[in-house]
């Protein structure tokens, strides 16, 4: 490809950072874990749910961290921000894949707590502070050693799809949290220049732009090819989050009464005047109350609420019961 550049001239259009799938805090699984935040009555649960939105949302900080620095990098790339490769038996969640004409880069985001201390064999070892000031100490799975098998299917994916076979895939992971100090004077090799924080990505992504000892020209249709590519087996997991906290019927919140008196004049308006009959012989004002009160979340509850028989349940059950439910 350098050589069919060179004989036709071949001109770069891709002068800057180029998101071809963009970078957004506000995601469309935080947007689910707030709404059903809200719905959900106090306890347990939504104690779980709000955890959850935290760490997202640090997770989701550490991210807009790295997304600025590549953004602001003026380097000649297209980016990509979360990726779920699904190709065959493998799958691998890349925080963001960095295409240049030279390599191609899968940059692993890690806001961690705490200070990390990688030794001599490349163990990660996390030293925290506890409320009250103490320290301790715990082993964390090596992001070098996920990464490293993100690169791997990655090189498969392109070989397979593409053929291509020869172009740099690199690795980095990227600490994202500026408060993290870390120790890896003791590390190997290849752990120490695999692992940057966050404000080093421009100046290590230049090095590797720049290295000389790399023959490697990619034109800028096959970089489009691979970004598009990547888009093809993006698939996003979509997490079933009623399961994942245990949602019942009872977990829910109440719904306001207001709020239920107003769905419940609307929609026997709206069916007398279908039927052609009284408001009130659909239900009359006494029996709206008593639905409110009894708050029934099944045909069952329902046939205790006053003036409901089961014809009138039949009937009318499964639109009633709709207004309370979630």
């Amino acid at each position: 490809m350098s050589i069919l550049n060179i004989l036709f001239g071949q001109k770069r259009t891709i002068q800057n950072p180029t998101f071809i799938k963009d970078f957004s805090k506000d995601s469309l699984q935080l947007a689910n874990l707030n709404d059903l935040l809200n719905k959900v009555s106090d306890g347990d649960k939504k104690d779980n749910i709000e955890k959850d939105i935290k760490l997202l949302k640090y997770g989701l900080d550490g991210e807009n961290n790295v997304y600025f620095e590549l953004k602001h990098s003026f380097l000649p790339i297209i980016c990509l921000h979360d990726v779920r490769v699904v190709y065959e038996d493998y799958v691998a969640q890349l925080d963001f894949v960095v295409i240049s004409n030279k390599f191609t880069c899968i940059l692993e985001t890690k806001k961690l707590s705490g200070n990390i201390n990688i030794d001599q064999d490349g163990n990660f070892i996390r030293t925290i502070k506890n409320r009250y000031g103490k320290e301790y100490k715990e082993g964390i799975y090596s992001p070098v050693t996920q990464n490293k098998r993100h690169v791997d299917i990655l090189k498969h994916l392109l070989s397979k799809e593409l053929k291509i076979n020869n172009m740099p895939i690199l690795s980095l992971v990227v600490m994202a949290n500026p408060k993290t100090i870390i120790k890896k004077y003791k590390c190997p090799a290849e752990v120490e220049k695999t692992l940057i924080k966050y404000d080093q990505i421009k100046t290590t992504l230049e090095k590797y732009q720049n290295d000389k000892s790399n023959q490697y020209d990619l034109g800028e249709k096959e970089m489009l090819d691979i970004a598009n590519l990547l888009i093809k087996v993006n698939s996003p997991i979509e997490m079933d989050l009623i399961t994942k906290y245990q949602i019942s019927d009872d977990t829910y919140a109440r719904k306001d009464d207001q709020i239920l008196r107003e769905e419940l004049m609307a929609y026997r308006l709206k069916t007398s005047r279908e039927e052609n009959v009284k408001a009130y012989y659909i239900f009359n004002n006494n029996e709206m109350e008593d639905i409110i009160s009894k708050y029934p979340r099944s045909e069952e509850e329902l046939l205790e609420v006053k003036g409901f028989g089961k014809v009138k349940v039949e009937k009318y059950g499964g639109a009633i019961l709709s207004f309370f439910k979630q």
